[in-house]
C-alpha cells in the first residue's frame, strides 16, 4: 500500500471516530438549548435545541458518507475518454492508478468534511460551557483552519492529475 493511500484511509477512519467522539460528547455538554449567536456583549441572541444540532450533524454525516462513496463507486464505472482530465492519453493506459487517485481524493473529501464537522461541533460546545468566558482564541481558528483543509483537499486532485502516472511510486 502506498503512503498516500495509507495516510487517506487513516485519515477517513480517525475522521469517523472522531465525528461521533464529538458528537456524542458535545450532544452531552450542551445546554437543553444551544446558543449559535452572540451580541457584541457576548449575550446569545439564537439558540436551537440540542436535539435539532445532534440530528442535522448525523444526517450530514450520513448524507456525507453514502453520497460520497455512491459517487465514488460510479465514478470508478465511467471509461477513461469520458473522464476530464489532464494528460488524458497519458493516464488511458494507467486506469487502475488513475482508479486509486480518485478514490483516495473522494475519500480525502469525505474525511476533510467529517473532520470540519467534528472541529465546527467542538467548537461549539467551547462556546456554550458555563465554566468558562467566550474569548476569541477559542473559535477564531476555525475559519481558517477548515479553509486550508478544504482547499488542500480539492486542489490536490488537479495538482496530482498533472503529475504523470508512476511519479509517486
Amino acid at each position: 500500500m502506498k503512503a498516500g493511500t495509507f495516510f487517506v484511509r487513516t485519515w477517513r477512519i480517525l475522521s469517523i471516530l472522531g465525528l461521533l467522539f464529538a458528537l456524542f460528547s458535545s450532544y452531552i455538554s450542551y445546554p437543553e438549548n444551544v446558543a449559535v449567536r452572540f451580541n457584541e456583549l457576548k449575550q446569545p441572541i439564537q439558540t436551537i435545541n440540542r436535539e435539532a444540532i445532534f440530528y442535522v450533524a448525523v444526517a450530514i454525516f450520513l448524507i456525507n458518507i453514502t453520497l460520497i462513496n455512491a459517487i465514488s463507486k460510479l465514478f470508478l464505472r465511467l471509461p477513461t475518454a469520458q473522464i476530464p482530465i489532464p494528460n488524458q492519453a497519458v493516464w488511458v493506459s494507467h486506469r487502475p492508478q488513475l482508479n486509486e487517485i480518485f478514490r483516495n481524493w473522494f475519500y480525502a473529501l469525505t474525511a476533510s468534511i467529517n473532520t470540519v464537522l467534528a472541529l465546527g461541533l467542538f467548537v461549539l460546545s467551547l462556546l456554550n460551557r458555563g465554566d468558562r468566558s467566550m474569548q476569541p482564541y477559542d473559535y477564531a481558528w476555525l475559519l481558517p483552519v477548515s479553509t486550508a483543509i478544504l482547499v488542500a483537499v480539492l486542489v490536490g486532485l488537479p495538482v496530482r492529475l498533472f503529475m504523470k502516472p508512476g511519479d509517486d511510486d
